[in-house]
């Protein structure tokens, strides 16, 4: 893994974060080291469609905080497990789409994405799957892994369940209308996004809830930046 931080540039005055970014920090380097630590990660979770990934990368744009979606990260895993593409595709064009659910939490599940939340810092927006889990061995495991992050947000339309479902059901349709693996199982997926609306699980691991309906990209950024806790500020403060 790449280093922390890089040299001071002498004349920008700013610290460098040499992971995989020329991300600039304009700080001391004590405050540097103390912010971007892996606790004080930014983490998006919630259904298909609720705008997770525009959010983050909005909120990447506004911060200088990088963006890690976990949905391009969990391939390197699956592969890496044995998971099987061509498997998943028959799965999904005969069983839908909460049987293929239940195949690749074999090869990306709770052990695989510490691993991420761990080693990337920043803005990490998961897929719908990602948090979501029926077995009592996985949900343990997982709530022992979100308990150490004190960002965790849950990302819906709105507070009413219906009007989510609605909302949610209407992008769904859109995405994939033209889709040719996934419009002849758009009720599957229609049927799994109510499930994970209605999760219990993601409510009770978000250490907060933004509802979408009726705001823009920047209110919704700058709503989560403001709610974000960064767990060393007061040391860094006492430092500065």
């Amino acid at each position: 893994m790449a280093s922390l931080y890089s040299n001071k540039d002498k004349n920008s005055g700013h610290f460098s974060l040499n992971y995989d970014s020329n991300f600039l920090f304009n700080q001391t380097d004590k405050l540097f080291l103390l912010m971007k630590t892996v606790n004080n990660n930014i983490i998006l979770i919630g259904p298909l469609a609720t705008g997770k990934s525009t959010i983050a990368a909005k909120l990447s744009g506004i911060s200088g905080l990088l963006n890690h979606p976990v949905d391009k990260l969990k391939w390197y895993y699956r592969f890496k497990n044995g998971y099987d593409l061509h498997t998943s595709t028959k799965i999904l064009k005969k069983q839908g789409f909460e049987e293929l659910i239940k195949y690749v939490q074999q090869y990306f599940g709770p052990d695989e994405l510490r691993a991420i939340l761990y080693e990337f810092a920043g803005i990490i927006d998961l897929g719908a799957t990602d948090s979501y889990c029926t077995d009592v061995f996985h949900l343990r495991k997982l709530k022992k892994i979100f308990n150490n992050f004190p960002n965790v947000f849950l990302i819906l339309p709105s507070p009413s369940e219906e009007i989510s479902v609605k909302i949610l059901n209407d992008r769904l349709t859109r995405r994939y209308e033209n889709d040719s693996l996934k419009a002849p199982v758009m009720n599957s997926y229609i049927e799994m996004n109510k499930k994970f609306i209605a999760s219990e699980f993601n409510k009770q691991i978000a250490n907060h809830t933004i509802y979408t309906e009726g705001k823009t990209i920047e209110m919704l950024a700058n709503e989560l930046l403001n709610k974000s806790k960064f767990i060393n500020y007061e040391r860094a403060a006492a430092i500065l």
